[in-house]
């Protein structure tokens, strides 16, 4: 049985936080993008990218934790309003809203929007 687009990310998101990175890589397509919204060309493009980016930043932030703050879901997209904490070991948090799009039961790309300054 496929898993609802809100199903998915749930499940990506207690991955994230249980820095469970072959967890969280199942969530993906093989060929998934992740980067900002609007740029050119997303930052990360499949499987071994992602390994790479995730498997760095888990290792690096052992008490990472995300909190969805609000979560809206439509169709095959769902869009978080996540605040972040501990990431890479640091005592401050922050927030970034990630757009995620979900097809056949895996995320395809997401997107963040994250505050300047």
């Amino acid at each position: 049985m496929t898993r609802t687009p809100t199903e998915v990310v749930q499940a990506q998101l207690a991955a994230y936080n249980a820095r469970d990175l072959e967890a969280f890589l199942a969530c993906f397509a093989a060929d998934a993008e992740a980067g900002e919204l609007g740029a050119a060309a997303p930052t990360q493009v499949g499987q071994a990218a992602l390994r790479q980016r995730y498997g760095d930043l888990f290792a690096a932030s052992p008490t990472l934790h995300c909190h969805v703050l609000t979560r809206t879901a439509f169709a095959h997209v769902v869009i978080d309003l996540e605040q972040i904490t501990g990431r890479a070991g640091t005592p401050g948090e922050y927030q970034v809203l990630a757009i995620y799009e979900v097809r056949d039961g895996l995320i395809q790309r997401v997107h963040f929007v994250r505050r300047a300054g």
